[in-house]
């Protein structure tokens, strides 16, 4: 309120200088003819005091939206009602089922599969299945079903893959040099999460027998690790064990 009330003082200052000076000319003949030597008539300088009027009526009108301490206040802002449904997560042994929450509480299971960059989405609500357990039963099935018919990939398969970074042409077997030194270098992630790595000199085998021994390397690697199937998370690969256990007469690979 200080800065406004202060804004408003000096432009009325302002102006009554400017009316004031026109006036004063307008009565003495002798200053108006000394004034029309100077460089700045007085026209222009009423004019040049109205620019300088304009920029500070404007910082009074809207003193209000640059006033720092408004902004600081809290806003209410009116709730809505969501009505979209949430997806809640229940224990991680539950692989690939959710439970959907609305607002009068849960209102089904949904069975969510990824493979290979599709989706499989599947919704067993407790009104059609005549209740939560019925659901629950029904879901079961039918992911158990989709994991049977969408398995993961063999990890060898996708170890195989080359990425697009890859300039060798062969996948795990990268060319580097470091300070001057270079390198045929072999590597592999292991199912933990770590990774085995064995470097070929080339100053030492050159730079094609270097790099023959890394892709060598490379294969030694996968066939130490074995193969199994590629689950991005453990609950799908322990979902599966308990399918073998129950039915022996599965026959899957890569377990």
């Amino acid at each position: 309120m200080r800065r406004k009330d202060a804004h408003q003082k000096e432009g009325r200052l302002v102006i009554r200088v400017g009316l004031f000076h026109a006036a004063n000319l307008a009565e003495n003949p002798v200053k108006r003819a000394c004034s029309e030597d100077r460089s700045v008539s007085s026209v222009g300088h009423f004019l040049f005091t109205l620019c300088r009027i304009e920029p500070l009526l404007f910082a009074v009108d809207h003193a209000h939206f640059l006033d720092p301490i408004p902004s600081r206040r809290r806003q209410t802002v009116p709730k809505r009602d969501n009505k979209r449904r949430r997806v809640s997560k229940l224990k991680a042994n539950d692989y690939g089922i959710h439970l959907l929450v609305g607002i009068k509480g849960p209102r089904a299971w949904k069975v969510t599969i990824y493979r290979d960059g599709r989706t499989f989405n599947r919704l067993f609500s407790f009104s059609r299945y005549g209740g939560r357990d019925a659901a629950r039963k029904a879901a079961d099935e039918c992911r158990d079903q989709l994991l049977l018919a969408h398995l993961p990939k063999l990890s060898r398969d996708v170890r195989q893959r080359i990425i697009a970074t890859n300039t060798s042409g062969y996948p795990g077997v990268h060319y580097r040099c470091y300070t001057g030194i270079a390198y045929w270098v072999a590597r592999t992630t292991l199912r933990n999460g770590s990774s085995v790595t064995k470097s070929f000199r080339v100053e030492h085998y050159g730079y094609e027998r270097a790099k023959e021994l890394a892709i060598r390397e490379r294969e030694r690697q996968l066939d130490g690790i074995g193969d199994y199937r590629s689950f991005k998370v453990v609950e799908g690969e322990r979902r599966l064990m308990q399918l073998l256990v129950e039915n022996p007469a599965l026959e899957i690979t890569g377990v």
